[in-house]
């Protein structure tokens, strides 16, 4: 099922196994900027708290997840990973969370900090990359006319997911 993008602010993420990228954009300007990365306290423990007070601060009217897509258009294996991440999410926040192939979001990040920042800066703190991908992503989402919505992810990416 595709939707488009209602106006408005949107949060974006870039889920990693230890990091949660995080950026904000106007769907209506079209663009978006990092806000911060979170660390999770262990593999799978998010900081549900940080991010209720991000949403209260910026009122989004949806949340974008990148969705993890191989050339060959499989999924990696954190796909399920970031599948549970948007049902939680959705579930406790009751916000539409929508998925955006996010293929080369974070080699794109890293090029664009490295040029702007150098090379050792970037490499000194990675969470920037994750912040700077999910901008990317969110940017990625307001480009297209319609997106993946939250009730099966993947499926515009050519796989069968099992039903959230």
């Amino acid at each position: 099922m595709t939707t488009s993008a209602a106006p408005g602010t949107w949060l974006a993420f870039d889920y990693g196994g230890w990091r949660v990228g995080v950026a904000v954009g106007e769907q209506m300007l079209g663009s978006a900027r990092p806000l911060t990365t979170l660390h999770h306290r262990n593999a799978h423990q998010i900081q549900w708290d940080v991010i209720g007070r991000l949403l209260d601060e910026w009122r989004p009217v949806g949340l974008v997840l990148g969705w993890p897509v191989m050339d060959s258009g499989e999924t990696y294996p954190v796909a399920e990973f970031i599948r549970r991440f948007g049902r939680r999410l959705e579930g406790r926040f009751n916000l539409p969370v929508r998925y955006v192939d996010e293929r080369l979001s974070s080699e794109n990040a890293q090029m664009l900090l490295t040029a702007r920042l150098g090379k050792n800066k970037v490499k000194k703190s990675p969470g920037m990359i994750d912040a700077q991908a999910a901008a990317i992503i969110l940017e990625t989402f307001f480009s297209q006319s319609s997106v993946q919505s939250s009730e099966n992810p993947g499926e515009s990416f050519g796989e069968s997911p099992t039903a959230p």
